[in-house]
């Protein structure tokens, strides 16, 4: 079996993996499964308890057929850095050496606490000279060891480790189009909005809240000149503050970026919610399109209605990271 490769994406409600194999055309789906995750295991997006989520790990490994295959999985929430920056033209190696100099200005916390990787975007040259754009990326050294302890306790050989929006993007069906694109993926308390230009994550904002999921079947009252929010219902609320949050975050990159939006492609347990993607469209003033994951992907053989529906709302990270074999990708170097 030509298998590509083995997603793994540790939520903080459920723990996804994905298995994939390319084939002519694209990629299939040979296996996938899920186990909640252990309460106390992951709080605010960090690891808490890595003995526990490795041992929960092991179990759906196990059941799955893949203990000790290599795996690539993402690291996510507010511990993740990202930015674009403009550095004079130097080698690759030479721009990794010099950007920790710089990162040290903007980094939260000291920049011997990171682990970081660059990517380069474009050369030009202006008034300073010769410069490279390139995206910067960062997140806290001890949540790499702790990803890395879990793997391992949970028979796991890393692979590799990157970003959701890494994934995600993979999930795009024309990844190099000129256009701007962007993607929302929206867990059970956390939801991650990335913008995507010629296939490159150049704007990237996570939004934390207190909230256990999201119904089968909930509905959210729509119109089709205002969305009906009905503020008695705590969920109502929530989805309304998370996005009034995602249509501020699009007007700061619109200003900051001088650049529009064509598409916006939501993703994860809030496309349970009937009626979440015209409020979202109406909201910020975006197309908006409820990704299908088995639209880029097949699946190699029939499951359940709700296996599948659980596919197709939870799973677009995992697919993500397991069909990264033929994508560009960075690898969050220690």
């Amino acid at each position: 079996m030509n298998t590509v490769g083995i997603g793994l994406d540790i939520g903080s409600v459920k723990i996804k993996i994905a298995r994939v194999r390319k084939k002519r055309g694209g990629f299939e789906v040979v296996s996938f499964g899920s186990r909640e995750t252990p309460p106390g295991a992951i709080e605010g997006g960090i690891i808490k308890d890595t003995k526990i989520l490795g041992e929960t790990i092991a179990d759906l490994a196990g059941e799955l057929g893949i203990r000790n295959k290599a795996v690539v999985t993402a690291v996510a929430g507010p511990q993740v850095y990202t930015r674009i920056i403009s550095m004079p033209r130097l080698t690759i190696e030479e721009l990794r050496i010099a950007v920790r100099y710089e990162a040290a200005a903007f980094l939260p916390i000291p920049v011997e606490q990171t682990a970081m990787d660059i990517f380069p975007l474009r050369e030009y040259q202006d008034y300073q000279g010769k410069r490279a754009e390139i995206f910067f990326v960062a997140v806290r050294r001890s949540q790499l060891d702790d990803i890395q302890t879990a793997c391992r306790l949970g028979k796991l050989k890393l692979h590799a480790i990157e970003i959701e929006p890494l994934a995600l993007q993979r999930l795009l069906p024309d990844k190099r189009s000129s256009g701007t694109q962007a993607f929302l993926n929206m867990g059970a308390s956390r939801w991650c909005f990335s913008v995507h230009q010629k296939g490159v994550p150049v704007f990237n904002r996570y939004f934390s809240f207190a909230y256990a999921g999201y119904q089968p079947g909930a509905v959210l009252p729509y119109s089709e000149n205002v969305p009906s929010w009905s503020a008695s219902r705590e969920t109502d609320k929530l989805i309304f503050d998370m996005v009034n949050e995602v249509a501020r975050s699009i007007e700061y990159f619109r200003i900051h970026y001088q650049s529009e939006l064509s598409k916006m492609f939501i993703t994860g347990g809030g496309t349970r919610v009937r009626g979440l993607d015209k409020a979202i469209a109406l909201t910020t003033r975006c197309k908006v399109e409820i990704e299908d994951v088995l639209a880029r992907v097949s699946l190699v053989e029939q499951v359940s209605s709700g296996d599948l529906e659980e596919l197709k709302h939870d799973f677009a990270v995992a697919v993500g990271l397991a069909v990264r074999g033929g994508d560009f990708w960075w690898q969050i170097k220690k």
